[in-house]
């Protein structure tokens, strides 16, 4: 029967104390942020609706177009989008292939996009995986 001396157990637990310092959890992602506009369709185009040229200018967009067709993949009840999630299938002219993308989304309350990158790090959406933007 094997007895552990004093000495072999302060070096396992030495040993377990190094190696779980050396295991850290990924930090939170780095947010990107997208801002959308809702502007007024009788505002921002033209009689051939198209953008104005003055919306063209402020917002230094380009006169081409490129068309896509996007469809939102979910139940009647919407019961994907209400767990925070959007996945769709694209279609962008000139490509011959389609796309298949997501979004988690994470609600912010109060202003605190800390917490809400908190939460989706304990889900696995950290800064080591390199497949996802925040």
């Amino acid at each position: 029967m094997y007895m552990p001396t004093s000495r072999s157990l302060l070096t396992t637990f030495a040993s377990a104390i190094l190696a779980s310092s050396l295991v850290q959890a990924a930090s939170n992602m780095v947010p990107d942020y997208e801002v959308k506009l809702l502007m007024n369709p009788t505002v921002v185009l033209g009689t051939d609706n198209k953008l104005t040229p003055t919306v063209l200018s402020t917002f230094g967009m380009p006169t081409t177009v490129t068309k896509m067709n996007v469809q939102f993949l979910d139940k009647n009840n919407k019961e994907i989008y209400n767990a925070g999630w959007s996945p769709r299938i694209r279609k962008t002219e000139g490509e011959s292939d389609f796309e298949l993308t997501y979004k988690k989304r994470y609600p912010v309350t109060g202003g605190d996009i800390d917490a809400a990158l908190t939460t989706a790090n304990t889900e696995g959406f950290d800064s080591s995986d390199t497949n996802y933007d925040a």
